[in-house]
């Protein structure tokens, strides 16, 4: 949850005193257009923090937009773990891996983990996996998962940044919507 002062918003109340629901429209266009950003910047920290692409993180995070008369905007991530093969794998083709290789993934960018007995497939739907066996038999296996969007999004570094870009944002998001009304009304 992200915090934003509260002397943006009696500001807005107290110059836009004379215009009709002045202060409910310049608050709920500023949060909209905060809503946007934290958006982008959630798909950017993450996808620079973690080994997944923009698009994956981008798909699982929904924005809740504010009106005039909640004045209430959110953006959360939903979601289920992530298949490690939409993460950084090696090798990333079927029929790469040679007999007594070990396959390496990468969830994080700081680095890769050798993962001892894992393995390609490719399912009937031609969904490509990484797999691992469970127990000594031939079958069953199990793919293996990555983090979900919404794990990588509460992480420290992630949460501060958006943190951060959401109040810059709205306060200046803000002070432009109050200027706008102020000069068409």
């Amino acid at each position: 949850m992200i915090e934003l002062n509260a002397e943006g918003i009696a500001k807005a109340h107290v110059l836009l005193s004379h215009i009709e629901n002045g202060a409910s429209k310049a608050i709920s266009a500023a949060l909209n257009r905060t809503v946007d950003g934290v958006k982008t910047d959630v798909t950017r920290k993450v996808a620079e923090t973690y080994d997944i692409k923009a698009k994956d993180v981008r798909a699982s995070l929904k924005a809740q937009k504010s009106t005039m008369a909640t004045l209430n905007a959110s953006v959360s991530g939903k979601g289920s773990p992530i298949p490690l093969i939409k993460f950084r794998v090696t090798p990333n083709k079927l029929g790469q891996q040679r007999t007594g290789t070990v396959l390496r993934a990468s969830a994080k960018r700081s680095g890769g983990k050798p993962i001892p007995g894992a393995f390609l497939a490719q399912f009937k739907s031609a969904h490509i996996g990484v797999m691992q066996r469970v127990g000594k038999n031939r079958l069953p296996v199990k793919e293996l998962y990555g983090p979900a969007v919404p794990q990588m999004m509460s992480e420290n570094k992630v949460r501060q940044y958006v943190m951060d870009g959401a109040n810059d944002r709205f306060e200046k998001r803000l002070d432009h919507e109050i200027e706008r009304l102020l000069n068409k009304g």
